[in-house]
């Protein structure tokens, strides 16, 4: 049978005379209260001397980085010196009511940083400049946020469900904060009812798809161009070499963006507008309808002229050579007007050529052959100016310099990979990347960088702040009336 245990009343017999343990002072806890006490009293009288002698590096969390190295041990320049000079008390009692204030490092950040204006004008809560650029954490640049800190709103659903509807609210000149160059042609579409509000962590996984390709834009050019068609394999080559997409698209000095196609650059050595297949250095001028009807009733001064000039011929042949040319013109067109709208309203040229040989045949095209050419009542020809975008995707940033060569393969890169120009055959088509082409580098799998900060600007120029209903968008966004 088992044994009994002992009762409660036998447990506690045997404590009965250790009832005052605690009370007594044992060595080791005196020892433990007193260093407690000089700790807390030495604190403070290092609070009072540091006031009085210390110097401000002692408070210094770390490097900061390199673009403001050369006030380093000036912390003035960035924080407020009262607060471990002067207040001290008053902001310790500050900060454990009201948190970390920000407002003052901000004013500091604004006084050399004065090209800069805040966020989107629907934005519910402007984030202070030291929540992103965080200074103390070594030597990086500040330029380069982490994506985190812009999902912290972006992943918000309730924060930009608010920022959509305040959005709603705004005229859409608050959200021009991106102004371009005026002799640059940006294609803009209409900015979504909600905004650009979608809430998502990463690009590579919910990021919305490009609104280029989201609602199917068309490109509003009506010049006739067919991509597919200059591909073809009895297109002549050019230089000795066939044509492709770098004779017409050409990076600029800086390497971000593509010059802008020209006829005399790009189309010229191949439209080169011959008149006449028989005298093909007879050509039509370009670019203005006065100067080609001026050209086409002064043919026989500018047959006179190649004669003498481009041929060669003696000065008492010239009339019988521009007698001959005329003849010839006539035998084909019988009338100056039939001529003229031949060149005016010919949309394919090179029918009476086919038998020849691609550059053989005259490459004189008719204007209508590119041109939108609009007839008018006792008037000239009216030829619609081209419309050839710069800036397709004005919300984002890119740099075509960067993306010449696989970065892992070290190869160029293809341009159809993205832009699929080989099977575009209109105008109309816009040939932008979507989402897919760029998450095939910018993801995990890709191993590139895909934070917000690679494609997009927080930051707009100060210049570009409007004002709403007589308040600046600075105060706006600032509450500030």
């Amino acid at each position: 049978m088992a044994k009994p245990g002992r009762t409660q009343k036998q447990i506690a017999e045997r404590y009965k005379g250790n009832l005052g343990y605690y009370r007594r002072l044992h060595p080791w806890r005196r020892t433990r209260f007193i260093i407690s006490l000089i700790t807390i009293f030495g604190g403070l009288v290092a609070i009072g001397l540091f006031q009085k002698h210390g110097r401000e590096t002692f408070f210094n969390a770390g490097k900061i980085s390199t673009s403001h190295a050369k006030f380093a041990d000036d912390c003035a320049q960035c924080h407020d010196r009262d607060a471990v000079t002067g207040k001290f008390t008053e902001v310790l009692r500050d900060r454990f009511r009201n948190g970390v204030a920000v407002e003052a490092i901000d004013r500091k950040c604004e006084t050399c940083h004065q090209k800069h204006s805040f966020h989107q004008a629907n934005v519910v809560q402007n984030r202070s400049c030291s929540a992103c650029h965080q200074e103390h954490r070594g030597l990086s640049n500040l330029r380069l946020v982490a994506t985190s800190q812009c999902a912290t709103c972006h992943n918000n659903f309730a924060m930009m469900t608010a920022s959509a509807e305040k959005g709603m609210h705004l005229p859409r000149d608050a959200f021009h904060r991106h102004p371009h160059p005026p002799q640059q042609i940006v294609f803009e579409l209409p900015r979504p009812p909600q905004g650009f509000t979608a809430t998502f962590a990463s690009f590579w996984e919910a990021h919305p798809e490009f609104q280029l390709t989201r609602v199917s834009a068309r490109d509003p050019d009506v010049l006739r161009f067919n991509h597919q068609r200059h591909f073809a394999s009895d297109i002549p080559p050019l230089n000795g070499q066939k044509l492709d997409c770098n004779y017409c698209h050409q990076l600029q000095p800086d390497g971000r963006f593509y010059q802008r196609i020209s006829f005399a650059a790009n189309c010229q050595a191949c439209h080169s507008l011959q008149f006449d297949w028989r005298n093909p250095e007879m050509r039509i001028p370009h670019g203005n309808v006065d100067l080609v009807r001026t050209f086409l009733r002064s043919l026989p001064a500018q047959y006179a002229d190649y004669a003498r000039l481009k041929k060669g011929i003696p000065e008492r042949e010239v009339p019988g050579f521009v007698a001959q040319q005329i003849k010839q013109l006539r035998d084909q067109f019988h009338s100056g007007d039939e001529l003229e709208r031949a060149v005016f309203f010919t949309k394919d040229p090179y029918k009476p050529q086919q038998a020849m040989g691609a550059a053989a045949r005259g490459n004189f095209t008719g204007c209508a052959f590119c041109h939108e050419v609009k007839t008018a009542a006792n008037a000239m020809p009216a030829i619609t100016k081209p419309i050839l975008v710069d800036r397709w995707m004005p919300q984002a940033n890119f740099n075509h310099a960067k993306h010449q060569v696989d970065p892992v393969t070290q190869k160029p890169l293809d341009c159809n990979l993205c832009h699929q120009a080989t099977q575009s055959r209109e105008t109309s088509d816009v040939l932008m990347p979507a989402k897919a082409n760029c998450t095939i580098c910018h993801s995990p799998q890709g191993k590139i960088a895909a934070e917000c900060i690679t494609c997009h600007t927080y930051h707009a120029p100060i210049a570009a702040q409007t004002t709403v209903a007589g308040v600046s968008l600075r105060e706006m966004l600032l509450g500030q009336r």
